[in-house]
């Protein structure tokens, strides 16, 4: 029953997305976004203790899509929002995840 509600929860946080998305990234909507990110909830809820190889590439697709500034501020609003929604989420492995998923590319949300 828990393996179903939180599946249920999850769709619903696509569905919200989906229905609000705004500010995507070049070639990327928030939804496609969140959907590249789903799969690093197990790692970044303590389920797993490292990422699995399809969140590391979800999250190289969208940091390889989001080459400006404003791009970046977009994903990082929407992956934010979203992640807002998730109980259990770990910030310190949010925050880490490219660094573990070895992505060279420089994503901060900062700048």
């Amino acid at each position: 029953m828990k393996t179903v509600f939180l599946s249920f929860f999850t769709l619903l946080i696509l569905f919200v997305f989906t229905v609000t998305a705004t500010n995507p990234s070049k070639g990327l909507t928030c939804e496609q976004e969140i959907t590249l990110a789903m799969p690093c909830l197990d790692y970044v809820t303590k389920k797993t203790n490292s990422p699995s190889a399809a969140c590391c590439n979800g999250m190289k697709q969208i940091v390889n899509s989001s080459t400006t500034k404003e791009e970046k501020q977009a994903a990082c609003k929407c992956l934010k929002e979203a992640g807002s929604h998730i109980p259990n989420i770990d910030k310190d492995r949010v925050n880490n995840l490219c660094k573990v998923c070895k992505i060279t590319n420089d994503f901060d949300c900062q700048k």
